[in-house]
């Protein structure tokens, strides 16, 4: 009887192949992860960041429909000379004007419209004479900042409104905006005012 062995070939995976093998495997899942980690929380950023700029474009719209209607000229309302630039009440956290409306009855009369901003509860509240109150961007505006500002016979108001999140991200709006009549005096002069 003859017994014959064949000698077989058989590889297999030591020990330490496999062990680096699994460490090189962890460090790439570590790095896939933080990758998406750190694109995840960038888009959390940019959504906060947008909401702040939503948040301050929708107050800084309001503020230009009312100040476009706002009245700062000389004019007879009723038989009084009225000067609306005198009612005009403009600084840090603070915009009061008038704007002139017509009753039911066709009737002219000036209304008061005013923007203020409460630092305890970092809102722009906006309140008009007969309406109820309006809060704007409720504990998220640090900054709300009005000044009139007068080059010849044109006037504009300057408004500022910085916005800033939980995260900390900053959205800040700075627009000159003509009341109607300064606009349809000038309507090809645009201020650069820097």
């Amino acid at each position: 009887m003859n017994i014959s062995f064949a000698k077989t070939n058989k590889k297999a995976f030591t020990l330490t192949e496999i062990i680096v093998v699994v460490f090189l495997s962890v460090l790439l899942i570590i790095a896939i992860y933080d990758l998406f980690w750190y694109s995840f929380k960038g888009t959390l950023a940019g959504k906060a960041k947008l909401g702040n700029l939503q948040d301050a474009a929708i107050a800084m719209e309001h503020l230009k429909v009312d100040i476009k209607g706002a009245y700062l000229k000389k004019s007879n309302i009723k038989g009084q000379e009225i000067d609306g630039e005198s009612l005009l009440k403009a600084g840090d956290g603070i915009l009061e004007f008038s704007t002139l409306i017509y009753d039911q009855d066709g009737s002219e009369r000036l209304i008061k419209i005013s923007y203020k901003f409460d630092q305890t509860d970092e809102s722009l509240y906006r309140s008009e004479e007969g309406s109820p109150t309006r809060v704007f961007a409720k504990g998220k505006i640090k900054k709300f900042f009005t000044q009139l500002v007068k080059i010849g016979n044109i006037s504009y108001i300057d408004t500022t409104i910085k916005v800033e999140a939980e995260n900390k991200q900053k959205v800040e709006l700075r627009n000159a905006i003509f009341p109607k009549d300064v606009q349809a005096v000038n309507k090809n002069w645009i201020p650069n005012p820097y």
